[in-house]
């Protein structure tokens, strides 16, 4: 059975220099604070879970046009995931998450589980797009950097008017804490600058803003993050203190 092509690797962003004035797409799901993040309380790293979550979803969306039923069994996943995923067996992959599949899938909104006798069966619902929002959150720490989880929408732009920076909508959601945004970001302009000559100005006008990402993440002063939600799917876990508007 084909699958949808997967996503180039948990760090493979898009990102340009400086602000990004790309338009977004506004055909995104929409989901409230209390979205997809709320699953996120497995002992494992942000971008596995990510890995498994877009498996599971692009898993159901073929099976699901194929079969044309909405409640299909959790068994016809299992070995496509975990070969896929590098897990040697139901066992492994359990271990790893210190619970169950299907305490894993339950965990999140958007996932229901139905068990009829000895089968279980899961069904993976797509919300309807919200109106667009703009999410503001105040950062004064490094620990609040590292203790914030964001769920970038694929459709969102992130910005951070301190330095006047802006990452664009990259048509791919993206899970993370917010420190590591801000890593992938800054890395993702160093490998273009290996690209440039060592003497141009673009080159050194982007350095400029990888020292100050750098800097950025010691939050030597408090800073916003403003991000431009046009399908109300980003998220920040926790929520408290963004200011929706």
């Amino acid at each position: 059975k084909p699958r949808p092509p997967r996503p180039p690797g948990s760090s493979a962003r898009s990102l340009a220099p400086h602000s990004l004035p790309a338009p977004c797409a506004r055909a995104a799901p929409a989901r409230t604070m209390d979205g997809i993040l709320a699953g996120f309380k497995f002992n494992v790293s942000h971008q596995e879970i990510e890995r498994i979550l877009y498996e599971v979803e692009q898993w159901y969306e073929a099976s699901h046009e194929q079969a044309g039923v909405d409640w299909l069994p959790i068994e016809g996943i299992t070995n496509f995931l975990f070969n896929d995923l590098g897990y040697e067996d139901m066992d492994e992959f359990e271990d790893a998450i210190q619970g169950s599949f299907t305490e894993f899938l339950a965990a999140f909104p958007h996932m229901e589980i139905r068990e009829e006798g000895e089968r279980t069966f899961f069904k993976v619902s797509v919300p309807k797009p919200g109106p667009p929002r703009k999410l503001t959150l105040t950062v004064d720490s490094t620990k609040k950097l590292i203790d914030t989880t964001f769920l970038k929408a694929s459709d969102a732009e992130v910005e951070i008017p301190l330095l006047e920076f802006s990452i664009c909508a990259e048509q791919q959601r993206h899970i993370d804490s917010l420190y590591n945004h801000i890593v992938a970001a800054r890395d993702k302009l160093e490998t273009h600058c290996a690209g440039l000559d060592d003497g141009s100005e673009d080159r050194a006008k982007i350095l400029e803003t990888v020292a100050a990402l750098t800097a950025l993440l010691d939050v030597e002063q408090p800073f916003d993050i403003v991000v431009h939600d046009p399908s109300g799917l980003s998220e920040f876990k926790p929520s408290e203190g963004v200011k929706l508007s």
